[in-house]
């Protein structure tokens, strides 16, 4: 294929495309007054199928758990630090 031919090519296809866009351009433009007038009209809301839930007490348990291991990260990472600190602070011996 010739560059003429690939050049042709590529601009019928920046063609096409330029169409394409011109048209979802106008589509989009239409799409909203005919989404408003649908709204007005299913103003009830559907109800959700019940789900099985889970009681109180079970999830005050699961929260207590959570936050006792996200104090142990934190003991775990506060103790590092201070180990960081004082091997800083501590000259090295000669």
């Amino acid at each position: 294929m010739s560059t003429k031919q690939l050049l042709a090519e590529i601009q019928r296809g920046i063609n096409a495309l330029q169409k394409a866009r011109t048209l979802c351009l106008k589509a989009e433009a239409v799409a909203p007054k005919a989404k408003a007038t649908a709204t007005k009209t299913a103003k009830v809301p559907a109800k959700k199928a019940a789900k099985g839930g889970m009681s109180d007490e079970s999830r005050a348990k699961i929260s207590a758990a959570q936050q006792k291991r996200w104090a142990k990260v934190r003991r775990a990472k506060k103790k590092a630090a201070k180990a960081a600190k004082a091997a800083l602070a501590v000259p090295a011996a000669e």
